[in-house]
């Protein structure tokens, strides 16, 4: 007796991870990472043999691919959204939160529910150049998505999940609800990885997705020793070079942990286009005939109240355009005022004032930042007014006399820090050369 066939197993993904985005009017790569699911990382470069690209576009034959976008190349909103909002009417939701064109973005849904809504997006056009350079490689890929796809939500809002990819660090965090009803709200960070974390997410508690322990004081919060900047690394022995080196095999080593991590936990899969119809398929909804003839009689009623307003106002415009093309016209045919050119040097003069006042100030900036570089000063107010800037510091606890004096002769050279116990701040008032405000148009 012959046994029923088992049902086949679907094959499994293959990851395409661009190291970089696209650059505009550019569709070339200088490198790439590839893995099929829970398989090991391989990386591809445009030193890598012919056979090698080959071998990967025959993989893509057999296994759907799924390209994994750099982490930067998206956005994420997770906002209170009203009762029956459309899916045409989801950009209206982010005109207020983003500058770039609402219209002109690939927005797919995360999370939707009572009063909330969850969006991923990223610009159609750019979607588009992805699946175009992927179709030229041979790879025809099938969906799209990110590592933070990928990320385990934190338990509370105390906690944040993290994964470092090499070039950035991605973090999950939790946020009070968008609306009342509404599950907490989702925030997404991708974050470079030599910059400290923003002090709202040193403050959680970090869990580390792909199993490494961060040994990173920024990331905890610890800002008893300050990472050291790069342009402080020269030593004067030639050991920057091997600290950058060991930088970017350390970089390289956080980037093959978070593909190995992502191959075994492979984030969801996006589509290309936006596939979702109608609620129900093929239902069609049809006015009864009672109701369309009282669409058309609103519609006709409609048109005559427009034309007789129309009729009523034509003249007024027609008068109110007349009388601002001959102010227009009056504009351009009148003598420039008298004044016109010591207008001009003065607002050149107040523009340059103001430029020297701007590198005065990040002069005195980097300058101070640069004396405190070694203690647990942290900046804490800037502040200007006219040729008077403030600038003020804290420390993580309140400091014995003897720190707040070694701090104040650090900052000697840049005139005379002041210590207030009220607010526990280290002031230091400086003067700028030249009280500038920015030229009223």
């Amino acid at each position: 007796m012959r046994r029923p066939g088992r049902p086949a197993r679907a094959a499994a993904r293959l990851l395409v991870a661009p190291r970089e985005r696209l650059a505009p009017g550019d569709d070339t790569l200088a490198c790439i990472d590839w893995c099929l699911e829970g398989a090991t990382p391989q990386t591809l470069s445009a030193a890598s043999p012919p056979e090698a690209w080959q071998a990967l576009a025959r993989l893509a034959v057999t296994h759907p691919v799924t390209l994994l976008l750099p982490a930067d190349a998206v956005s994420h909103f997770h906002l209170a959204a009203p009762r029956g909002l459309k899916r045409r009417e989801w950009p209206l939701l982010l005109e207020t939160v983003t500058s770039d064109a609402v219209d002109q973005l690939h927005l797919h849904p995360l999370q939707r529910g009572r009063g909330h809504l969850e969006l991923i997006a990223l610009p159609s056009a750019e979607l588009a150049a992805w699946h175009a350079w992927a179709q030229r490689l041979g790879l025809a890929p099938a969906s799209w998505s990110c590592a933070f796809l990928a990320l385990p939500r934190p338990a509370t809002p105390d906690q944040v999940t993290l994964l470092d990819d090499g070039s950035h660090r991605l973090c999950q965090g939790l946020a009070p609800p968008a609306a009342p009803g509404a599950p907490e709200t989702v925030q997404w960070l991708a974050w470079p990885r030599d910059w400290p974390l923003p002090p709202a997410w040193r403050e959680r508690d970090c869990q580390v997705v792909d199993g490494t322990i961060d040994t990173d004081a920024d990331t905890h919060g610890d800002t008893s020793q300050p990472r050291q900047r790069n342009d402080e690394r020269d030593d004067g022995d030639g050991h920057d070079d091997e600290q950058h080196d060991g930088g970017e095999a350390a970089a390289e080593q956080a980037r093959r942990r978070s593909l190995t991590w992502l191959a075994a936990s492979p984030p969801a899969a996006l589509p290309f286009a936006d596939t979702s119809g109608p609620r129900w398929p093929g239902a069609t909804w049809r006015p009864p005939r009672r109701t369309r003839w009282l669409a058309g009689s609103i519609a006709l009623l409609a048109l005559l109240d427009a034309s007789l307003w129309l009729a009523t106002t034509w003249r007024a415009e027609a008068a109110a355009g007349q009388q601002q093309a001959a102010a227009l016209a009056a504009r351009f045919t009148m003598a420039p005022p008298a004044d016109a050119q010591a207008a001009l040097a003065r607002r050149e003069a107040a523009i340059e004032a103001l430029a020297q006042r701007n590198r005065q100030l990040s002069e005195a900036l980097a300058q101070a930042t640069a004396q405190l570089a070694a203690t647990p000063w942290q900046l804490s107010r800037l502040a200007i007014n006219g040729n008077q800037a403030t600038l003020s510091w804290r420390y993580p606890e309140p400091p014995a006399p003897v720190v707040v004096t070694r701090a104040r002769q650090r900052l000697a050279a840049l005139g005379e820090p002041q210590w207030q116990p009220g607010p526990g701040e280290l002031s230091l008032a400086l003067t700028l050369s030249a009280n500038a405000l920015e030229p009223s148009p």
